[in-house]
This record gives C-alpha cells, sequence and structure tokens, in this order.
C-alpha cells in the first residue's frame, strides 16, 4: 500500500534503513525534495505546446529535447534551498509522457534528478520503495534521487496500468540535475553504502505495475 498522498512538505524524510545502494560508493538519498515553483507564462505555453508533440505511446518518459535557458535557471534557483542552488546545473531536458510505468533512471549515477512539472492535468509522482505518492499539478517540482524506482500515475492510484493512459493527456515535466557535492549529499542523506544492502544499476530490472525491483 502507498503513503496519503503529501502536499504542503518541503522535504521529505525517508525511513531510517533504506535497504539499497546506488553504487558500491554510496547509499540512495533519504530524502526527497518538494516545492512549487512560478511558471513564466511562456514557458508554460512551450510547454502546452509540447503537450501534443508528446508520443501516443502510454508508460514511457519522452525526451522531448534539451536546452539551456536563463528564465528557467533564475526561476529554479528562485525556489530551491539556498544551500543546493549552487549545485543546479545549466542544462536542462524536456519531458513527456502519458502516464509512466516505475522505473529507475540509475545512468544518471553522478547528481540528483529534479522534476518540474509544466503542464498537464494533476498526477502523483509515485515512488515505490519505500512506499509515497507525492500529488503533483502544474508548477510542482520534486527532486529526488534517480536510483529510486518512480512513476507517473493518474491520482490515488497505486499501480501503473498501461490500458488506463491510452487516451490520456501528456503531462510535459523540465527536468534538471543537481551535481552530488558534498553539502547535496548532506542535505539529501546520502552516505556510504549500507553494508550488506542491494546495489541498483541501470539494467536492474524494475516491475513497471508495481516498482519492485527484482533482486
Amino acid at each position: 500500500m502507498f503513503a496519503p498522498l503529501v502536499r504542503g512538505i518541503f522535504l521529505i524524510e525517508l525511513p531510517d534503513a533504506v535497504p539499497m545502494a546506488a553504487s558500491a560508493s554510496r547509499s540512495v538519498a533519504r530524502r526527497i525534495w518538494r516545492g512549487r515553483v512560478k511558471i513564466p507564462s511562456k514557458l508554460g505555453e512551450r510547454a502546452a505546446q509540447l503537450g501534443f508533440q508528446t508520443p501516443p505511446t502510454p508508460g514511457r518518459v519522452h525526451s522531448l529535447g534539451r536546452f539551456e535557458d536563463e528564465g528557467v535557471l533564475l526561476a529554479l534557483q528562485a525556489r530551491l534551498p539556498a544551500a543546493i542552488v549552487s549545485a543546479l546545473r545549466p542544462e536542462f531536458e524536456w519531458y513527456g509522457c502519458r502516464g509512466a510505468g516505475f522505473h529507475t533512471d540509475a545512468h544518471y549515477d553522478a547528481v540528483l534528478f529534479g522534476a518540474w512539472l509544466l503542464a498537464g492535468p494533476p498526477r502523483d509522482i509515485a515512488f515505490a520503495e519505500p512506499p509515497l505518492q507525492l500529488s503533483c499539478s502544474p508548477g510542482d517540482a520534486v527532486i529526488f534521487d534517480p536510483f529510486q524506482p518512480h512513476a507517473v500515475l493518474d491520482p490515488g492510484q497505486a499501480s501503473y496500468q498501461r490500458d488506463r493512459y491510452l487516451d490520456a493527456a501528456a503531462s510535459v515535466f523540465i527536468g534538471f540535475e543537481l551535481a552530488l557535492s558534498d553539502v547535496v549529499r548532506r542535505q539529501f542523506g546520502i552516505g556510504l553504502a549500507i553494508p550488506g544492502a542491494f546495489s541498483i544499476g541501470s539494467t536492474t530490472p524494475v516491475n513497471a505495475e508495481t516498482g519492485q525491483i527484482v533482486r
């Protein structure tokens, strides 16, 4: 079962013993950040256009192009906690999805990943281990460890069911990255790998419906 929907919380503490390691050298982050970021009007218009360009294939997150933009950088810098602003990388990526099954982005091994929702209906960003759902509407942003199994689901849904999203409206995000500086590691509770923890890699199978990692 998933935890209740969470709104209005800016730093979410995960259980002390997350039995996973992102690699042989570090643990998975113990905290998730969420907040509201004001959407500049032109950026919102561009996101709406990209919603129509998002491929109809449900369940996958599609890249819609990488870019650099000072307006995006300033908008995020104005909202992120001061301690981690300097870790924000200046390159961004548009993403679109019509629901997304559970997956990891373990190829992002040297960063934390941010997702800023700019267009589309309210959806939950769901995490499987530990179970947590964050309700998001345009303007909401989340920063999390890309090694955590996560999905984009309709509100209140505890699992991904492909048929539900066959004709779904697209969610459009801007993806951003935080370099794993010492400050970021402290803020997000990233330490050395936990002895005996299961180490997640880019080829680790994840059940798309439930988020369960196949060990």
